[in-house]
């Protein structure tokens, strides 16, 4: 026997919403709006560059070229823009939840008049944990990570016309060491996750009787239940907090491996190189974070995904 569960497929979840690709897809749609921005600002640094340079030497700033004021502010007012349009796919996401909760609902009225052994706390659950889960740990980060998975791409694109190698060798070591890094925490956040829901429904069992030491005949402890809650966030937690650092490594060491083939094999271009990458590096990051962090949350949210698709499948 296998000591571990099935992992689920990324986009296994979206069953769950078949029915509301409409919204799903006017959500997608919005993150367009960020990846043309992307490339516009990747592809103009030259031209950035050149126009700061033109204002240097002639020290008039009267004389910096349009488009390098244009590009300028749109570096500046990006973090404000693509704020604005997650707010957007935040509220169509919720949207996404609500209709999700009615189904859950109606699904468990049908048990409650059909199933003598109904039981309030395993729906209550559903309703409460499973469907904010989903949301929160799947469905936002999905988005999120689509979305930046085309801004790397864009800013590849730009980065490629330059710097081909040196690009490759960065995205193949980062995508290796992250790679490794998931597989080694996959099933430590698959266990926690379910661990985590489970301790909730059991909470809300006990709490019917005053949250008694123990529910003899279900084999209920409270202390042993809020362990278990306790050491599941602590496993999800600290992964979660030490995401960043990870993605830091992961990326400073790529960089690394790329910046000595540069310097070894073109040091004339070395300053041009880093001086492009900077710009790079500060959108790829967070891109990088976003991505890994949707993984480890589709890893998580496999307990609920797969109960959830369980109780809306019945007829």
């Amino acid at each position: 026997m296998k000591n571990h569960e099935q992992r689920i497929k990324t986009l296994f979840g979206l069953e769950l919403i078949k029915d509301q690709w409409k919204t799903l897809l006017l959500a997608l749609l919005a993150s367009f709006l960020i990846l043309i921005l992307d490339f516009l600002l990747t592809t103009g640094m030259p031209k950035i560059i050149t126009g700061l340079n033109l204002v240097l030497v002639d020290g008039n700033i009267n004389q910096a070229p349009l488009e390098t004021i244009v590009l300028a502010v749109l570096i500046v007012f990006r973090p404000i823009l693509g704020w604005l349009i997650n707010l957007f796919q935040i509220n169509l996401i919720l949207k996404i939840l609500r209709n999700l909760e009615d189904q859950i609902c109606a699904n468990a009225n049908q048990k409650f008049l059909d199933d003598p052994l109904y039981q309030s706390e395993y729906y209550a659950n559903m309703v409460i944990s499973h469907g904010r889960y989903y949301v929160d740990a799947y469905l936002i980060p999905l988005i999120r990570a689509l979305t930046d998975i085309g801004s790397i791409a864009v800013i590849s694109i730009g980065l490629s016309v330059q710097f081909p190698v040196p690009l490759a060798l960065f995205i193949g070591t980062i995508t290796i060491t992250l790679a490794l890094y998931q597989g080694l925490i996959g099933t430590i956040l698959s266990q926690s996750g379910k661990l985590l829901l489970n301790s909730y429904e059991k909470i809300i069992t006990l709490s019917r009787d005053g949250f008694v030491e123990r529910l003899t005949d279900q084999n209920y402890d409270i202390k042993s239940t809020l362990d278990d809650k306790k050491r599941a966030s602590l496993a999800l937690g600290s992964i979660s907090q030490g995401l960043k650092y990870v993605i830091e490594f992961c990326f400073m060491f790529s960089f690394g491996v790329a910046s000595i083939y540069v310097a070894m094999m073109s040091p004339e271009s070395f300053v041009v190189f880093l001086s492009t990458f900077a710009y790079a590096g500060v959108r790829m990051l967070p891109s990088f974070t976003t991505v890994l962090a949707f993984t480890q949350g589709k890893t998580s949210a496999e307990h609920p995904i797969k109960e959830l698709t369980t109780l809306l499948k019945k007829k």
